[in-house]
């Protein structure tokens, strides 16, 4: 055999190799599933119904298996809508979900491979979602406490729509919400107002439950001197009076008798 016949063997051996190397690729008989996925087995477009979990899995080489992700995703969609006096505000939506492994077979069927889901389910129902409930609001609440009954209430509606198509959802989050300049400006001014008109209202009160409270204290001080002025003798201010001077050391105290004698004895006397 000559030198250019070895080339020529060599060179088809090598061809061949590559080919078969080819082949093993298109055609493997080993899958593997990354963790957080499912494998969906499709021979010919015939899908069948169970699903090989994450790890490595041989198969049929004609079988091609797509990948679908299991974890959290979230649709990030900026959504413009009207309020109920017809103002458009600009809302950033987040939704965050995932997919439910018992229906993966099934999106693959109606959907299709990759996440055309988001496309076709997901981003057309948030949308329509977020722009009906906005609606119902007036502009002012969306700036206030409300916010957090909006998304409440997004999350209620969509929640059972993509759970009929398999997705599950975790939470939705309103990220922003835009008004025009001149409607946030009148919006802030206006709460402001309010603010100060609620904390004038508890001032107001708190003044009126002070004067009531003075009132009802004068009307007992009233009361409780005419009961005393309807009692009240002389023996029992004399009385009262030793009582208070009584406790205090440095204070004696002379009696006297009806006429302002002196009631002292002779200490001759005493024996």
């Amino acid at each position: 055999m000559t030198h250019v016949q070895n080339n020529i063997a060599i060179g088809g051996f090598i061809a061949a190799a590559f080919f078969i190397i080819i082949l093993l690729v298109i055609f493997s008989p080993i899958a593997v599933v990354p963790a957080g996925h499912v494998g969906i087995k499709d021979t010919f477009g015939a899908v069948e119904d169970n699903y090989l979990p994450s790890g490595l899995h041989f198969k049929n080489p004609f079988t091609n298996v797509s990948n679908m992700d299991m974890r959290t995703l979230e649709l990030k969609e900026t959504v413009s809508s009207a309020t109920s006096e017809g103002l458009i505000i600009t809302t950033d939506v987040s939704l965050l979900y995932h997919v439910d492994s018992s229906k993966a077979v099934d999106i693959y069927k109606t959907v299709g491979p990759g996440y055309s889901f988001e496309s076709i389910i997901t981003q057309p129902n948030i949308r329509s979602i977020v722009r009906e409930e906005i609606a119902k609001y007036e502009t002012k609440d969306l700036y206030s406490s409300k916010r957090s009954f909006l998304a409440e209430e997004i999350t209620n509606q969509i929640t059972p729509i993509l759970m009929q198509r398999g997705l599950i959802v975790e939470n939705v989050l309103l990220r922003n919400l835009t008004l025009p300049d001149q409607v946030r400006t009148a919006i802030e001014t206006k709460l402001q107002a309010e603010q100060q008109s609620q904390q004038m209202e508890f001032v107001l009160t708190k003044e009126r439950q002070e004067a009531e409270r003075k009132v009802i204290e004068a009307e007992g001080i009233k009361k409780s001197q005419e009961i005393i002025n309807k009692t009240l003798t002389k023996e029992y201010l004399q009385y009262l009076w030793i009582s208070k001077i009584n406790d205090n050391q440095h204070v004696f105290y002379v009696p006297i008798d009806s006429q302002g004698v002196t009631l002292f004895r002779n200490v001759d006397d005493v024996n």
